[in-house]
């Protein structure tokens, strides 16, 4: 039996051999199949868009349909287009209808249309148009506004049929915002000619191909001072600068019926002396055959306007080469102009990004607003102007630290027509004063006393616990002293200021520990570090003084050195092979009976970390439990099955073969924390026990019950 697929195919292969169509019966019999069937098959094909019908009487004649699909067209189209599924998904999208509406194709694709931005679903009546009925085409124009620009586009909705016989639609986007705006122009253009026919307060006259003046109004005539009867004698071109007569011929050239209207801006010479500009819109004038036969042309005097636009040029381009990032503000609050140096300040490379952009845009969300700092600071209105500090974030991320510099603008009746902004980056103040306010926090709070000794040797600052390790010197009376002064109180410092002179002058540093009695009685052992601080030149800056209070640091390093010998001295009373480690791992004790073990003797291994290297290379079978603490419950049992533990203990049993002279050994060993009065672990301790003799007792035993 023959496959839906295949039949398709078949038909399809029938049809293009026969371009101008056949009928059902026809097909049915070249094909040999059911006559309905095949009205099966083409209905499919119809729906798919693949086959096309013509009614020819009571006949239908079906043939390949010869539209092309639209994907082959998407990139070859001036127009923009945009393919929709019924259920709203965009199928397809071309290059322009992305540039015409700032989207990105890899985006959008796929997605459905209501992720489009609110000012196309706004402009886009898509719903309407998908979910309508009717398989008509419809058109319309419409306004898509941005910011603070508008553009014009014609839209095209096509009900469309998919190669599948899913319904969609198709809307093909045209710009149309040249041609609109320049409908506008003439309109505008139409409208002044008018107005200037009526109440002739401007230059009017009509000139032939020639550039014969024909006709002149009398403002015209005045200010060549001619007589309307002696017009024919004088071309327009007598009062033209070369360049200027040639844009008018060029004009004159390019006007036909269909575009008789061109505009020229010139300078003309008038008899009294003086250029003036005028704006000039001209009109070619058509007999009924359409045959071009004169031009009327109106001028209005532009002269003030140009040299404004000039001084607007001059000023503009000032702005714009100002190193003074710069920025016009609206009333509202937007932007309207923004120079170079803001856009480099700012991290943006074109000014449309900017333009149209509140100035909150530029802050953060909690500082005053636009509407605040302009409400709260009538200066600006006053033309005083108002400075104020804001903390933005550039386009890529980064902080910034601006000063603000905000005055008015005002036209000639005094009004306020816009606001003028300058910026000033302080970013690398505002850090290098938060470094300051965090290094002199840090200097104040430190518990390390601190302070700094000017080149004259009077003390300029001296932190909180500099006073109070010198407690001695009366409070608040350190600053704007001399040092000698100050270290007065102490003799066993004053003397040996000389040495520290010559020190700092030799070396640049001086460190010392001195002991003195505090004033209750007390021992008071103290770290003095003194250090020059020199400018680019070579020149002394200051000199910076620190100091330590280390009373009780060696109070207690006396006492762990009485300890450490106390403990050197118990075990070396054992008998049996022990050591000691500390909480870092470091021997610190290794008794004669483990001297004669291992065959180490103690002064080279004590304060060294190689211990369990050094054991294993005497009896790799010696167990080492001191490194067995950091080990988890789960991996101590599964890596050392062999060791027990009791309380903090460890406990293990091994035989060492290679001890005494081959006959072996059995020891035990034992590993135990060793910890502080608080309870903290400082180190481990491990004694080995030889357990032979105990252990071969034991067999002896043993063997004399079996036997």
């Amino acid at each position: 039996m023959v496959e839906e697929g295949e039949f398709l195919n078949r038909i399809r292969g029938l049809l293009k051999i026969y371009p101008r169509g056949l009928t059902i019966s026809e097909i049915s019999q070249r094909l040999k199949c059911n006559r309905n069937s095949v009205a099966k098959y083409l209905e499919i094909l119809q729906i798919s868009g693949t086959v096309e019908m013509q009614q020819m009487g009571a006949a239908k004649v079906f043939y390949i349909s010869q539209r092309v699909p639209i994907s082959s067209l998407l990139g070859f189209t001036k127009e923009g287009i945009m393919v929709l599924s019924s259920d709203g998904r965009i199928i397809q999208i071309n290059e322009r209808f992305c540039r015409m509406f700032d989207l990105d194709a890899g985006s959008v694709s796929g997605m459905s249309y209501e992720t489009l931005s609110e000012e196309i679903l706004q402009a886009f009546s898509f719903r309407t148009y998908i979910s309508s009925d009717s398989e008509s085409e419809h058109t319309a124009v419409l306004t898509f506004c941005k910011y603070d620009w508008c553009r014009y586009f014609k839209v095209k909705y096509i009900k469309t049929v998919f190669d599948d016989g899913r319904s969609g639609l198709t809307v093909i986007v045209e710009d149309v915002t040249l041609e609109t705006e320049m409908e506008e122009r003439l309109r505008m253009s139409e409208a002044r000619y008018r107005g200037i026919v009526e109440d002739q307060t401007e230059l009017i006259c009509r000139y032939n191909k020639d550039g014969i003046i024909t006709f002149a109004n009398g403002a015209f005539c005045r200010l060549f001072q001619m007589n309307p009867t002696e017009l024919i004698t004088h071309s327009i071109f007598e009062y033209l600068m070369p360049d200027a007569a040639f844009q008018l011929r060029d004009g004159m050239n390019s006007c036909s019926p269909f575009s008789p209207v061109f505009e020229v801006e010139f300078e003309l010479i008038p008899p009294a002396g003086g250029l003036r500009w005028y704006h000039w819109v001209n009109r070619a004038l058509s007999d009924e055959n359409g045959a071009l036969i004169e031009f009327q042309g109106v001028g209005r005097d532009i002269n003030d306007r140009k040299h404004t636009e000039l001084e607007l040029l001059i000023k503009s381009h000032a702005m714009d080469s100002s190193i003074v990032p710069i920025g016009l503000v609206s009333l509202e609050g937007c932007m309207t102009y923004v120079n170079r140096a803001f856009l480099d300040l700012w991290g943006y490379n074109d000014i449309n990004d900017v333009i149209g952009l509140p100035f909150e845009h530029f802050s953060k969300r909690n500082e005053p607003s636009f509407s605040e700092i302009i409400g709260n600071n009538p200066g600006i209105r006053k033309k005083e102007g108002h400075t104020t500090d804001i903390t933005g974030m550039k386009r890529d991320g980064s902080p910034i630290h601006a000063t603000v510099t905000i005055s008015g603008v005002y036209d000639q009746t005094n009004e306020p027509i816009c606001l003028i902004a300058y910026f000033y980056d302080v970013t690398h103040w505002v850090r290098m004063l938060r470094e300051l306010e965090i290094k002199d926090t840090a200097i104040a709070y430190s518990y390390e006393g601190m302070a700094i000794i000017s080149p004259e040797d009077v003390i300029m600052y001296a932190n909180p616990s500099f006073k109070r390790i010198f407690s001695r010197v009366p409070d608040g009376s350190f600053e704007n002293r001399s040092i000698e002064w100050g270290m007065s109180f102490y003799p066993q410092i004053i003397g040996s200021l000389p040495d520290i002179r010559a020190a700092l002058n030799e070396k640049g540093n001086y460190t010392r520990v001195f002991t003195d009695i505090d004033e209750k009685g007390a021992c008071l052992v103290m770290q003095l570090h003194l250090s020059r601080v020199f400018d680019k030149n070579g020149s002394v800056l200051c000199t910076l003084i620190s100091v330590l209070d280390i009373t009780n640091q060696k109070a207690i390093e006396e006492s762990l050195a009485l300890m450490v010998d106390q403990l050197e001295g118990t075990v070396e009373q054992i008998g049996d092979p022990t050591f000691i480690i500390s909480r870092d791992r470091m021997v610190v004790a290794w008794n004669e009976a483990m001297e004669i073990l291992t065959g180490i003797r103690k002064r080279d291994v004590i304060g060294s970390l190689r211990y369990s290297e050094i054991i294993r290379n005497v009896s790799p079978s010696l167990p080492v439990l001191v490194d067995l603490f950091d080990l988890s419950p789960k991996d101590l049992i599964q890596q050392y099955p062999h060791v027990s533990r009791v309380g903090n203990s460890f406990y293990a049993e091994a035989f060492i073969a290679d001890f005494q002279d081959g006959k072996g050994t059995y020891v035990w060993a034992k590993a135990s924390p060793i910890v502080d009065t608080s309870g903290k672990v400082i180190g481990y301790i491990q004694n080995i026990k030889d357990m032979t003799n105990w252990k071969r007792a034991v067999e002896s035993v043993s063997n004399r019950i079996l036997s």
